[in-house]
């Protein structure tokens, strides 16, 4: 059965193991908490259980939790990656539940948090201080030709100095005008791109005069707060700026010595996440005055860990585990569990991108799998690319401990693998080479890989509509079953029929069976639905007009043609950067043809791929599922370890 079976779960215990059974729960990893009035109206049930409305330690746990997230976060810009791909050999480390609560609650987690912010904030403060010095050392640099501190400015009678900034264009005009000035001497201290430094000395009197001039150029003064001249200043920012740089090495230095502590920040970062989620468990708790009632849903088959779980962490005699049948009202709202097999398991991505299915519908994803394997299989068709895929998943699957839903994927791709190799065998291409044995051959073969993409298309679509009849029968729908499925399978069955009888070979009895059939099942229709209706004029134009669906099974098969293009097409592309490289004289062929053989082969492998990928799952999602597939459902939210930075090793059950 691809979707597991539910229970609908009751548990009754005593306050006092409240936190232990929350937590067995939790580490059970499949139980999904609902707030039980949601499951059942019973109004006397809440006489004497209520949710439990008490302050809990959310806001406590979250501001702990942030802190480890920033304490992790800072330690990560001082920890060395690892190289290549040895973080991915490693893998993630696992622990049972009971060791990571053991080992965050006997260490010092929090109090090396404690140490790392105290850390991070003087870094943070030296940082800006020597931003500050920067800025400082880039204005004492640009000045340094500045040979006496601007502050005598102030100790002058008869003249004045005035020390300021302009624009190159306007500093360049102010030159031009000042130079008719004969009592006005003009000194250029620095220029850049945007501005350049001016020093004016000049009488006095003519202070307005001048002071007209460089306002009409947007002369802007120097304020100068430094006890000494620049080029002094500029060696003592230099000396601030070294000792600056000395403090944050050694506080980087200390930094890198809890590097080594960054595994139990992770574990610090999990204990917290697991504990938020448990608290948020409690608020669907229901209590009375000596009992409390938790109720959600869980798989059939985990009933039995969870009752072992329980009687060890809490006792047998301490609760009460009740399992209900999920009742016919209920169905909308029990969620989803897919379970298949290992080969059917990695397509389930499909399923779930699409839409989850209803727990009263089928699981499409055994159904598509088939189908799936084929089409992307006769897309790519080339041996070499798919020798090429089942070497390198296989490499990744057996040498490298991926995360699981990475590991999911690369089985996914694995497995597709072999449909690619098959259909290049067929196709009789290597690498856009023509094989020695080749049964269809793509430049020759059009039509017959057009006909076989069609029949693919037409076989995939009658099984959809037998799986939609199926399943509305199965519902006690029989009229509807027949109507919207089995009469549509021997009408277009009908018309393949006639079709084979007319193109491949001539016979009667082919086209008298194809007729009746179509005669059959239109008639069929048409009386099914004016009997189905009220009003047996508008059942029966509603009949008529649902033959005009025809016309979108014709657009179905046409879909099917993909099949055949992008199958050629890939085989077309890679014949010609073949033609190119053979272009190429036998020096070149042998040295740079290889990197350009890799190089444009590699381009089209991602390109096939990812079109028979997608153009894959639009032909299940659209043509497919169309026929029998809604969707709807929700997939199972258990009350679950956070799971992301290590993995949950189960406990070993030893029973009392």
């Amino acid at each position: 059965m691809a979707i597991a079976e539910m229970k609908k779960i009751t548990l009754i215990g005593q306050h006092s193991e409240k936190e232990q059974l929350i937590k067995s729960t939790q580490e059970l990893q499949n139980l999904e908490l609902v707030n039980i009035t949601k499951l059942q109206e019973k109004e006397s049930f809440l006489h004497y259980y209520n949710m439990d409305m008490a302050v809990n330690n959310q806001k406590e746990i979250e501001s702990t939790l942030r802190l480890i997230e920033e304490s992790y976060a800072f330690i990560q810009k001082f920890k060395l990656k690892a190289k290549g791909f040895s973080n991915y050999r490693i893998g993630r480390k696992q622990y049972e539940f009971n060791e990571i609560e053991q080992m965050v609650e006997s260490s010092e987690l929090l109090e090396l948090c404690e140490g790392l912010k105290i850390v991070e904030k003087e870094l943070h403060h030296l940082d800006q201080l020597r931003k500050n010095k920067n800025n400082e050392l880039d204005f004492f640099t640009r000045w340094k030709k500045l040979t006496f501190n601007p502050k005598i400015r102030e100790e002058l009678n008869y003249f004045i100095i005035l020390i300021g900034t302009v624009s190159v264009d306007n500093g360049m005009k102010l030159k031009t005008n000042l130079a008719e000035e004969k009592d006005v001497y003009l000194e250029e201290i620095y220029q850049t791109r945007d501005d350049m430094g001016l020093v004016l000395y000049f009488d006095k009197l003519d202070s307005a005069k001048v002071e007209k001039i460089t306002q009409s150029h947007h002369f802007s003064s120097l304020i100068y707060d430094y006890p000494n001249e620049p080029v002094v200043e500029l060696e003592k920012c230099q000396l601030n700026i070294a000792a600056i740089i000395e403090k944050q090495n050694k506080l980087k230095n200390k930094v890198s010595e809890y590097v080594n502590q960054a595994e139990l920040l992770e574990l610090g970062i999990e204990y917290y996440v697991n504990l938020l989620e448990r608290e948020k468990g409690k608020s669907l708790v229901m209590n009375g005055q000596h009992l409390f009632i938790l109720s959600g849903w869980l798989e059939s088959t985990k009933i039995e860990e969870f009752k072992t779980l329980l009687s060890l962490d809490i006792g047998e005699e301490s609760y009460a585990l009740i399992a209900e049948e999920i009742n016919p009202a209920e169905v909308s709202k029990v969620p989803i569990v897919l379970t298949n097999n290992a080969i059917v398991e990695p397509f389930e991505t499909l399923t779930e991108m699409y839409s989850m299915p209803k727990y009263d519908d089928v699981d499409p994803t055994p159904l598509l799998m088939p189908f799936y394997m084929v089409f992307f299989g006769m897309m790519v068709a080339d041996v070499g690319y798919g020798l090429l895929l089942l070497i390198v998943t296989f490499l990744i699957q057996h040498f490298l401990n991926l995360d699981r839903g990475i590991a999911k994927n690369i089985r996914f791709f694995y497995l597709l693998s072999f449909p690619t190799i098959l259909w290049g065998a067929v196709y009789g291409s290597f690498f856009g080479y023509t094989l020695p044995f080749q049964l269809l051959n793509p430049q020759k073969d059009v039509n017959t890989i057009l006909i076989t993409s069609v029949v693919f298309g037409f076989i995939q679509l009658i099984f959809g509509l037998c799986v939609n009849g199926t399943v509305l029968w199965r519902k006690k729908q029989i009229r509807n079953g027949y109507v919207e499925s089995f009469s549509w399978v021997g009408i277009l069955c009908g018309i393949a029929l006639i079709t084979l009888e007319l193109l491949v070979f001539p016979s009667y009895a082919v086209f008298l069976i194809g007729a009746s059939l179509i005669g059959i099942n239109v008639f069929g229709l048409l009386l099914f639905s004016t009997l189905g209706s009220k009003n047996k004029l508008v059942g029966f134009g509603s009949g008529l007009y649902s033959l005009y669906g025809i016309t979108g099974y014709v657009g179905d098969l046409v879909s099917y043609t993909r099949l055949m293009a992008l199958g050629i097409a890939g085989g077309s592309i890679a014949q010609a950067f073949n033609l190119i490289i053979d272009l190429l004289p036998p020096i070149a062929k042998f040295t740079v043809g290889i990197l350009l053989f890799a190089l444009l082969h590699s381009i089209n492998i991602f390109l096939s791929f990812l079109s028979a990928y997608v153009h894959g799952a639009r032909l299940q999602y659209v043509e497919f599922f169309g026929k029998f597939y809604q969707g709807g459902g929700r997939a199972l939210q258990p009350l679950k370890t956070y799971e992301k930075y290590i993995y949950l090793k189960k406990r070993e059950m030893k029973s009392k």
